[in-house]
């Protein structure tokens, strides 16, 4: 018998017990080679498109699900839809997981598993020239923007309960299904601030200098990064955790937010 056919006969010996670590690389949701992913692509820098009309988003979260895709084996495919349908869509498994710029709260994590990749904190942006904003007391009387389906709204009517114990007049909260149509509000000037996040400021910062400033950045009891989210199993769950921690440890999480222009703080404390 030749060598080689011994060693092709010693591989196929051991194959099935190499064949369980192999798939173990990959959460269950990829084993048929495609990694669809649930997207809203109105949030730049984390996801849009450059152009009227595109097929495909660009963007930070277009870049991470193209690196895990990489990382297990498959091919990355995009389901676009509004915020609000993000999470219904990935629950009737329209989707294997949702990366949309949407943050890790307890609240989400009763329904779904999470697993966060990138910190992001709270603003409210106004025009270029606008006040810094001091505190809540500031926005007794104002109108701000807020993105429907987001966790932003919650958020804007707690302060407003903080205005009503102080005797204050409420804001007014105006939702929109996406955060491009809420930016349109503050250019027109039908409202003073718009409620995003920081990365977002970055982006419009970079892309159109001096257009606008954040007037305030809202307090938060914890940081809540955005996040991947999965339907709940906890060895999927398990897999993805380890593929974020490689797309930090090899430095690739890092080139996407460098290539963006975040900030290298946005990392500290992903594990």
């Amino acid at each position: 018998m030749s060598n080689t056919r011994k060693s092709l006969l010693v591989l196929a010996a051991l194959a099935p017990f190499f064949a369980p670590s192999i798939a173990a690389a990959q959460p269950s949701f990829v084993a048929d080679g495609d990694f669809s992913i649930c997207n809203d692509p109105t949030f730049p820098p984390m996801e849009y498109k450059e152009n009227a009309g595109d097929q495909n988003p660009v963007g930070v979260d277009v870049e991470v699900a193209g690196a895990l895709a990489e990382l297990w084996g498959a091919k990355a495919s995009f389901v676009t839809m509004d915020f609000n349908g993000l999470l219904p869509s990935l629950s009737a498994e329209r989707c294997d997981a949702i990366i949309s710029g949407i943050t890790l709260t307890a609240e989400r994590q009763k329904t779904f598993d999470g697993v966060g990749y990138l910190n992001t904190f709270i603003v409210i942006i106004g025009n270029a020239g606008a006040p810094a904003l001091k505190g809540p007391e500031d926005l007794a009387g104002k109108t701000v923007a807020v993105q429907s389906g987001t966790t932003y709204l919650s958020r804007m009517e707690k302060l407003n309960e903080t205005l009503k114990g102080k005797g204050l007049e409420l804001m007014t909260i105006q939702q929109y299904p996406k955060q491009t149509d809420a930016i349109q509000q503050l250019q027109v000037g039908r409202v003073v601030g718009v409620v995003t996040q920081d990365t977002e400021v970055a982006f419009r910062e970079f892309q159109d200098p001096g257009k606008f400033a954040t007037i305030w950045t809202v307090p938060q009891d914890a940081v809540e990064p955005y996040a991947i989210y999965i339907r709940k199993n906890e060895g999927d769950k398990a897999e993805v955790q380890k593929a974020v921690a490689t797309l930090l440890s090899s430095g690739k999480l890092r080139e996407i937010v460098d290539k963006w222009k975040l900030s290298a703080q946005q990392l500290e404390g992903i594990q």
